[in-house]
């Protein structure tokens, strides 16, 4: 990813992306677990405090090995796509176990049941992310509206509409990365999203009256999270 630098109001980035508490760190938003080696440089950063920065890492490992577990039809570290992911689940059984207690199948297939309040909170706090590293706006709180999904799980219209994000009804706030794309085009695919890394992890960020992020994780989930 190319560097951008942020002209906004520093003040902003003087509180954490996530509580809104007092900073002392920062945090990778995505996470690394979502991305394989080599990585892309100059990864977004936001400012964080340590209980947010180490609080979010095990249920961010929980989702980057559900989504590959998922994607193979098993728990075997032996058929998952990534290396990193197989490793984890043969280092931590208990992870790998309580994946394997979610599944059932179903005439035939495979269905694995996820902790759906482990899933929206790191959705959400990827938004949360994103929202400040791009928009230069503060989120820290629960999105007013979150929705999770299987790609696959959308009709071809709803998948249109999703990957045309809504034209911004008002500017960035000057000085924003948001808006040094939307004058450059840097780092975004024709239809605006970031891609931080192809098949891996992508991204949108908008302000259309409302505070609006949008995620795909692995060509697998997708997320829209709204702010008021």
């Amino acid at each position: 990813m190319e560097q951008i630098t942020n002209f906004g109001d520093q003040r902003t980035l003087a509180y954490c992306a996530f509580c809104g508490g007092k900073t002392g760190t920062r945090d990778h938003c995505p996470s690394r677990v979502f991305l394989d080696q080599p990585f892309p440089e100059n990864l977004p950063v936001v400012p964080a405090c340590a209980e947010c920065n180490s609080s979010f890492s095990i249920d961010e490992e929980y989702l980057a090995c559900l989504i590959s577990c998922v994607l193979a039809g098993s728990t075997d570290p032996d058929k998952i796509g990534r290396e990193k992911i197989a490793k984890i689940l043969k280092r931590k059984q208990a992870l790998r176990s309580k994946i394997e207690s979610s599944i059932s199948v179903v005439e035939g297939n495979t269905i694995f049941e996820p902790e759906h309040n482990r899933v929206k909170a790191v959705l959400t706090k990827l938004a949360q992310g994103h929202a400040l590293f791009e928009l230069h706006e503060s989120v820290a709180r629960e999105p007013d509206d979150i929705s999770v999904f299987p790609m696959l799980a959308l009709t071809e219209q709803q998948r249109m509409d999703f990957e045309q994000p809504v034209a911004a009804e008002v500017w960035p706030e000057v000085g924003s990365r948001a808006m040094q794309r939307m004058l450059t085009g840097q780092d975004t695919d024709q239809s605006g999203w970031i891609v931080v890394q192809p098949n891996m992890y992508r991204y949108v960020a908008s302000a259309v009256g409302y505070i609006e992020v949008r995620i795909v994780i692995n060509e697998y989930i997708g997320c829209v999270a709204q702010w008021e």
